[in-house]
Parts: structure tokens; sequence; C-alpha cells
């Protein structure tokens, strides 16, 4: 997924996904260079509140907290995630698109899990309850549930919805923006582990290292469905909605969908609204496990009658040769069609240059109902698979329960 940032060519008024020099010393207050939560832990450290006295027990668990003695451009490259690629170690580029899953161990574990939930299905067609519970194997999990995963889709708003907020009188420069934005987080979406199933009410809080905070939680079970607010720092933007999960498989593959719109809302009161693409995953059953990104984003800033597209099967054009991965788009007037495109799109959502990403860290002390707390989430970070596979079922029996 295309990291860069959207810009529109001199030459030829092409909208190019690109690389962009940020100018971090102008574009990011020195104030917010940190969340709040490490400037609290920082300044424990500083007046030796916090209660640890050993200078190599400090530095265990406070190196990261000494990022305010650098300068504010030092500081912002520390903090960023250091090898954006390394998710891309277990597949290889696929000539005919998406990539090609090569994790042999993890492949391993996923065999046969479609036998053992047909037997389940089976069992509970014999006993008349068909639909009440389908327990996957435990081995197929991440010790994360889904709303980490969620989550790891806006590593750029640290930097490009910032950016977006502080373009000014320039509605078109920052839906290109808020584009890359959503196209650029797609990559980091793309592992091959489950993540759990969050429970009714889980919620999880994080912050990004400018200050940015998340909130999420799950408010629904049928339809599977969770809610997020990100703040951006000093009140730039605020990106909210709710995501209803979908999954639709066929013989040998699955496409997964987060169904709904999202709308970020800026600080001089623009709202730009967005719509997610969709993952499919072949060769469940056989042949290369190939992951790609299907379907289309839709964008829109109303107050402004700026309509934007991003078209992810760009290659399936019949006339015109394009590469598997290639991205297609337009951003044009609301009330015309894109033969009166005010920029066009193009690039590859595989291609990664240098805009920089963070990763969101859990905050200090969450709410009881926050996913870190979860039992069998637990056991399975500790490698206790026994364990987690039993109070996963324990949990999802109780769920089960309430919904009824």
């Amino acid at each position: 997924m295309a990291t860069q940032v959207a810009h529109e060519s001199a030459s030829n008024g092409s909208l190019v996904l690109s690389n962009v020099s940020l100018h971090i010393d102008s574009l990011v207050p020195r104030s917010s260079l940190t969340s709040s939560e490490d400037l609290k832990a920082t300044a424990a450290i500083a007046t030796g509140t916090d209660g640890c006295t050993d200078p190599s027990d400090m530095l265990m668990r406070h190196g990261s907290q000494q990022r305010p003695l650098l300068s504010a451009q030092d500081s912002w490259a520390q903090l960023q995630l250091k090898d954006r690629m390394r998710w891309m170690e277990t597949f290889k580029l696929n000539k005919r698109g998406g990539l090609v899953f090569q994790d042999r161990e993890a492949l391993k574990k996923q065999q046969g899990v479609f036998k053992e939930v047909m037997l389940q299905v089976g069992s509970q067609l014999l006993s008349g309850k068909l639909g009440v519970r389908i327990s996957l194997p435990i081995r197929i999990f991440e010790p994360r549930t889904l709303l980490e995963r969620v989550a790891d889709g806006w590593s750029y708003a640290p930097t490009l919805l910032k950016k977006a907020a502080l373009s000014g009188a320039d509605p078109l420069g920052r839906l290109k923006l808020v584009m890359a934005f959503v196209a650029g987080g797609l990559h980091f979406c793309v592992g091959q582990l489950k993540p759990f199933n969050p429970i009714l009410g889980e919620t999880y809080e994080a912050t990004y290292p400018d200050g940015t905070q998340i909130f999420m939680e799950h408010v629904g079970h049928h339809p599977v469905k969770s809610a997020f607010s990100v703040m951006g720092p000093k009140g730039l933007y605020q990106l909210s909605g709710m995501f209803e999960f979908e999954a639709v498989t066929s013989r040998n593959s699955i496409v997964n969908r987060q169904v709904g719109i999202v709308a970020i809302t800026f600080q001089d009161g623009a709202v730009v609204t967005y719509t997610m693409p969709e993952i499919k995953m072949n060769g469940l059953l056989f042949g290369d496990r190939v992951v790609e990104i299907v379907g289309s984003s839709r964008f829109e800033d109303a107050a402004n009658h700026l309509v934007g597209e991003l078209n992810f099967d760009a290659n399936n054009g019949f006339l015109k040769k394009s590469q598997g991965d290639d991205i297609r788009g337009h951003i044009y007037p609301a009330k015309k069609s894109v033969k009166h495109a005010l920029s066009t799109i193009n690039g590859s959502y595989w291609h990664v240059e240098s805009e920089p990403a963070f990763g969101h860290t859990p905050v200090a002390n969450p709410l009881p109902s926050d996913l870190r707390y979860r039992e069998d989430v637990i056991a399975l970070k500790v490698g206790d698979i026994v364990l987690a596979s039993e109070l996963l079922n324990v949990m999802q029996v109780g769920q089960s329960y309430i919904m009824d």
C-alpha cells in the first residue's frame, strides 16, 4: 500500500503517490513530540518519584522516556518505526498481483483448520444446535485482538493527518493527504495469524508519540461492530467511526471487509469521510496463499464539493497494460464525473519509500475493560496454548449466553 504522500505533478497535473519532505521542525510543535504518558513518566524519572532507584533498572524501564534530551528532529526520528518492511520478510511479490505468504511454520499450523470446522458443523447438525458456536484452533491465533489490528492501519496519522490538518485553505491538497494516509496504512494489516475477536464491551486505549490518542470499544456481537475515536494533538483533527466486520468465504478464498464510513474532522471545521477497501486471501485449501487489496475506497469533502476514489483493482483493465498492484483513481467535483477530474492518481500499494510511520503504545493505566487484561490473550503471549484455548472457549460460551 502506498506509504507516500500524494502530490500534484507540476509537469502533467496528475496526482502521484510519492515521497515528500515534512520539514518536521516547522510542522511538529516541540511540546507535541511526546505523549502525555511519556511526559508524566519523564517527570517522575527526573524527580525520583517513580520508585526506581537502580540505574540499570531505570534504563530498562524508562529508556524510551529519555527522548526529551534529544532535539525535536532527533526525537521524532527515534520514535519512528525502525523497520516498516519487517512484515515483508514472510511474503514475496506475486507477478499477477498481491503477495505470496511464505512462512512455512504458520502455514503448517493452519493446515486442517477447514476440516476441523466442518467436523464441528457436522456435530452441531446432529445435535440440532448448528450455529451456536464454531471454535477455531488457538494455534492459528496471534496474541492480540482485532482492535489492535485495526489501529495498525493508522500508523501514518502523526505525519499525514497532521500535515492535512495544517494544509490551510487547500481542500484539494488536504484530500490528497487523507487518501495517502488510508492507502499507506493498509500494508500494516496483512498479517496471516488470526487476531482474537473482541469481547463485547472490550476497550483499547493507546497513544502515538506525537500525543495522538486512540480510544476503541467493541460495541456489537451480532453483527460484529467496533467504535473508535482518534484524537490528534492540540485538537488538530479527530478521526471517528464504527466498523462492522464481515468475512465472505468461497471454496478457496476469503474476503475480509471493514464496513462503515470514517469521518475526519479537522480543527478548522472541515470534514473528510472515507470507506475502506477489502483484503482478499486466496489459497485457503490449495495453492499459494496470496494476499491482495481489492475493491475501492471513496473519499468525500462535502463542504468543498470534492470526491476522491481509489481503485485497487486497477490491474483488471482490458485495454491498458498495468502491474498487478497498481492503484488508479481520481479527485473530481462532486456534481460531475471522473471526466472532469481535478487530479488523477496512480501508484503501487506495495511500494514503500521513506515516509515516517509510528506504532501505537498502550496507555499505562487503561480501563478495567482493556484488552490487555484478557486472560486468554495473556496465556497465549506466555506460550500456554492449552490454557489459552480453554480460556477462549469459556469467554465464547459466556458471550453467547449473554447475547442469547
